[in-house]
């Protein structure tokens, strides 16, 4: 490794420990590596681990390659997250024999997850608690930063996130012999290279061709399924040691980064506030916004997308695809 790239490493992981006080950083190809690698220490095989139903795909798939099961769980329509009570109705409406491995709660484009009550919940049914913060750095969840709760917390910086390197993620965590744990997992991970790039592309071609339509059509979301048998590589990887040289300039940037989401996320609100049906998720103190999530019904969705697209709105896009057809 070249003595640059052993530096950016090393101030990496510094930055990250001191934003979040924890006691150890790994970092990772991409932040489901870090899930997948959790729950192989958690020996979570064949044992249930809660979602939410409306997280992202890869999150899914981390679960399914740890070989545990993953179970979905029902967001709050109010703020698309999920609760204590939304945990509870999921175990209630299962009748799970035995008790879960683990929850992912999610800070769902970047607004916080209640993590005080669903540490306290988890606690409670002795399940492991790994925070997926990968689309809210420098956010904040109950006057904690994000990263900093449960046993462990994975970061993205992957392309188009908040901290954009255009790959890579890390895993926080206080616990040193689930760190050891995990770091020996990573170690054996192949390095994203020339093949697993292409394969990258070409899975994202199909992600987002699928994505246009699956709602409407369900025979394609059921192709999401054996998709992830062909693609399910894409995983879990190391990245490259030369992803960490551009960190120390986003780490710089992030102050005027978030500065800059926050004030077009009160651009949006005064144009949307006044649209019939439209619904604007609350943000609550500590939200760090990767995207900006509104609730439309369902019959004027693609409708106000073709809006927005045809008013040079690119960007806007429909949420995750849903889970259920890929369990």
């Amino acid at each position: 490794m070249r003595a640059v790239d052993r530096l950016s490493e090393r101030f990496a992981t510094a930055v990250l420990r001191r934003r979040t006080s924890r006691a150890a950083a790994l970092l990772l190809g991409r932040a489901a590596a870090g899930i997948w690698a959790a729950l192989r220490a958690f020996d979570a095989a064949d044992r249930p681990v809660l979602i939410p139903a409306n997280t992202c795909y890869i999150v899914l798939w981390a679960v399914l390659q740890a070989g545990a099961r993953p179970v979905l769980v029902d967001a709050d329509p109010d703020t698309g997250m999920i609760t204590p009570v939304s945990l509870d109705a999921a175990l209630d409406s299962l009748e799970l024999r035995q008790p879960p491995a683990a929850v992912i709660p999610c800070h769902l484009y970047g607004l916080p997850a209640p993590m005080r009550a669903i540490c306290a919940w988890a606690k409670r049914h002795g399940a492991r608690v790994i925070e997926d913060a990968a689309q809210a750095f420098g956010g904040a969840a109950d006057d904690s930063p994000v990263g900093a709760w449960g046993d462990a917390s994975v970061f993205s910086f992957g392309s188009g996130k908040i901290l954009d390197l255009d790959l890579g993620g890390a895993l926080m965590t206080d616990d040193a012999a689930l760190s050891d744990a995990i770091a020996a997992l990573l170690a054996d991970l192949p390095l994203y290279d020339e093949t697993l790039a292409q394969r990258d592309a070409q899975w994202l071609d199909l992600y987002w061709a699928l994505h246009q339509h699956d709602a409407a059509n369900s025979d394609l979301a059921a192709l999401h399924a054996p998709l992830f048998v062909l693609y399910r590589s894409l995983t879990h990887y190391r990245a490259p040691a030369h992803t960490w040289r551009a960190a120390p300039a986003a780490f710089e940037a992030l102050p005027a980064n978030l500065a800059h989401r926050a004030a077009l996320a009160d651009e949006y609100d005064a144009q949307f506030a006044a649209l019939p049906g439209v619904r604007i998720l609350p943000r609550t103190p500590g939200a760090a916004l990767w995207k900006y999530p509104l609730r439309v019904p369902a019959a004027d969705r693609d409708m106000l997308l073709r809006h927005l697209w045809a008013s040079g709105v690119a960007e806007a896009t429909r949420w995750y695809p849903s889970l259920q057809a890929m369990t």
